[in-house]
C-alpha cells in the first residue's frame, strides 16, 4: 500500500546550509586576523616612530648645541624650526643648562596630554653640556594611517570572502546539491510509485560513488522483488492446492466414517436388543466421531489460512444458542465428572454476528475446559458490555481445571500447539482449537483473552461487537 507523501517542512539545501556555516566562521577568522595585523603593525609603528625621532635628535643635535652656545637665539629657531618640519614632531623644546631658560616652537607648544610622548637628548659642545633638546611626538597620524591600512585590508577580504564563498557555493551546488536532490526525487517517486527510478549521475567521486552504489541498490531490489512476486504466486498456489487437496481430502474420508460410524450405530442396537456387551461399539463410534472432528478442524484452519472462509452474519438469539451450546458440551462435562454453570441475566436477547462460528467458538472453549479439568466446576458466563451506542457481548468459559502458567499462555493460541509435551501426552488433540477459536474469533471483531493460575484454572473471555461489513476483519466474506 502506498503511503502519502508527506511535505518537508523547512527543507534547507546543502550549499545554502554550507554559506550559512561558512561566513560566520570565516567572518570570525577574519576578525581575528585583522585585529592580529593592525596590534602588530601598531607595535612596529611605534618602535619605528621612536627610532625616527631618535634619528632627528642625533642629526639636528649639534645644529641646536652651537647656536645656544654662542647664544644665537636666530640660529637656535632657524634650527627648531628645521627640527620642526618633520611630520613626526609636535613640539620642539630647548632648555639651556645655566639660567634654566627655555625655548619652544611653536611658541607654548608643550602640553600635558597623556597621548604625547617626549624624547630628550643631552647637548654639548666643544665637550660641555650647554642643555637639553626634548622632541615631542604623538601617533595620531599614524593612528590615522593605520586606520586606513585595516579598512583597506577588511575590504579587500570582505570582497576575497564573497567571492570565494560564491565560487564555492557553485561548486559545491552543481557537484553535490544537484546529484542529491536527484537522489530525493527517485527516493520520492518510490515511495510513491513503489517503482525506484536510477539516478543518472557519472562522477568519479564520493557522490558518484553513493549515487552508483544505489543504482545497484535498486536494481537488487528490483531482482528481489521479482523473486518474492514469483515466491508470493507460488506460495498462493501451494495455498489454493492445499486447500483443494484438504477439501477433496475430507470428502473422500467423511464418506467411509459415516459409513463405518452407521454401521456401528446399527450393530451397537441389535447388541442392545439381544443384551449383548455394547463397549466395542461405542468405542469404534467415539472414534469416528473424533477422527470427524480433526478433519473438520483441520478443513476449518486451512480455510482460514487461504481467506476462504465464508462468514453468515444474522440476528443471532443468544438464549437459544446457549442452549444449544450446553446440550452438545454437556456429555463432555458429564464424563470428567464436571458440573457445567451457565450465568446468563437475559441481557442481552441478541447480538449481530454468525451463529455457527460463535456456537463453534463456544464449544472449543468449553471442550477444552472440561478436557483440563477434572470433578471440577466449568463456568460459561454472557453479560452485555455496550459502551454509549455501540452494543457488544462479552464471552468468558472458566474452569477449575490445572491450569496454565505464564511461559505456556505465550504459545497457546499458535497452531498445531499446545501447553507441552506431556499435556499432548495425556489428554490428546491436535493444538488446533484454540488457533481456529481465536482466528475465527478475530473475523468476527473480538480477540480471546486468557487469565490463568497453574492449579487452580483458567477463564478465556472474548467480547464481539455488532457485526458490520465495513468492520469485519480480512480472511473472509460476508453473507447477509
Amino acid at each position: 500500500m502506498n503511503s502519502p507523501r508527506q511535505a518537508d517542512p523547512g527543507f534547507q539545501s546543502i550549499s545554502w546550509k554550507f554559506l550559512v556555516y561558512l561566513l560566520p566562521s570565516v567572518g570570525l577568522v577574519a576578525i581575528l586576523v585583522l585585529a592580529a595585523y593592525a596590534y602588530n603593525r601598531a607595535v612596529t609603528t611605534e618602535k619605528h616612530l621612536v627610532e625616527v625621532v631618535q634619528t632627528i635628535s642625533e642629526v639636528h643635535s649639534l645644529a641646536v648645541a652651537h647656536p645656544l652656545w654662542t647664544l644665537d637665539f636666530d640660529g637656535l629657531g632657524r634650527s627648531m624650526q628645521t627640527i620642526a618640519l618633520h611630520p613626526e614632531i609636535d613640539c620642539v623644546e630647548v632648555t639651556e643648562l645655566d639660567s634654566r631658560d627655555r625655548f619652544e616652537w611653536p611658541f607654548d607648544c608643550v602640553s600635558n596630554s597623556s597621548e604625547e610622548q617626549v624624547f630628550s637628548k643631552a647637548l654639548s659642545f666643544s665637550e660641555r653640556d650647554v642643555g637639553q633638546l626634548n622632541l615631542f611626538f604623538t601617533s595620531r597620524h599614524l593612528d590615522t594611517e593605520l586606520k586606513k591600512d585595516v579598512m583597506t585590508g577588511a575590504l579587500f577580504f570582505f570582497l576575497l570572502v564573497s567571492v570565494a564563498g560564491i565560487v564555492a557555493f557553485i561548486v559545491l551546488h552543481y557537484t553535490v546539491g544537484r546529484p542529491v536532490k536527484r537522489l530525493i526525487r527517485s527516493i520520492r517517486k518510490a515511495e510513491v510509485n513503489d517503482l525506484p527510478e536510477p539516478v543518472v549521475w557519472d562522477t568519479q567521486d564520493e557522490m558518484g560513488g553513493v549515487i552508483s552504489a544505489y543504482n545497484n541498490m535498486i536494481h537488487r531490489v528490483d531482482d528481489n522483488t521479482q523473486e518474492l512476486i514469483a515466491a508470493r504466486e507460488q506460495a498462493e498456489s501451494a495455498v489454493y492446492m492445499k486447500t483443494r487437496f484438504l477439501a477433496n481430502m475430507s470428502h473422500e474420508l467423511r464418506t467411509p466414517l459415516n459409513a463405518v460410524i452407521g454401521i456401528t450405530e446399527m450393530l451397537r442396537e441389535e447388541a442392545e436388543e439381544d443384551n449383548s456387551d455394547t463397549e466395542p461399539y461405542d468405542r469404534v463410534a467415539a472414534s469416528g466421531r473424533h477422527l470427524l472432528r480433526l478433519i473438520d478442524d483441520i478443513l476449518d484452519f486451512s480455510k482460514i489460512e487461504a481467506g476462504k472462509i465464508q462468514l453468515l452474519v444474522e440476528q443471532v438469539d443468544i438464549e437459544e444458542l446457549l442452549q444449544e451450546v450446553l446440550v452438545t458440551a454437556k456429555p463432555l462435562a458429564d464424563a470428567r465428572g464436571n458440573r457445567l454453570v451457565l450465568e446468563y441475566s437475559g441481557t442481552p436477547e441478541s447480538v449481530r454476528s454468525d451463529p455457527v462460528r460463535l456456537r463453534q467458538i463456544l464449544l472449543n472453549l468449553l471442550s477444552n475446559a472440561c478436557k483440563f479439568t477434572s470433578n471440577g466446576t466449568v463456568w460459561l458466563k454472557v453479560a452485555d458490555n455496550s459502551i454509549n451506542s455501540d452494543p457488544a457481548v462479552h464471552f468468558s468459559v472458566r474452569d477449575t481445571g490445572i491450569g496454565i502458567s505464564k511461559e505456556q499462555s505465550e504459545q497457546l493460541f499458535q497452531d498445531f500447539s499446545q501447553a507441552d509435551i506431556s499435556t499432548t501426552r495425556e489428554y490428546g488433540g491436535t493444538g488446533l482449537g484454540l488457533a481456529i477459536s481465536q482466528r475465527l474469533c478475530g473475523l468476527l471483531g473480538g480477540e480471546i483473552s486468557l487469565q490463568s493460575t497453574v492449579g487452580e484454572g483458567s477463564e478465556f473471555s472474548f467480547t464481539l461487537p455488532e457485526m458490520q461489513i465495513e468492520n469485519t476483519m480480512g480472511g473472509a466474506s460476508v453473507v447477509l
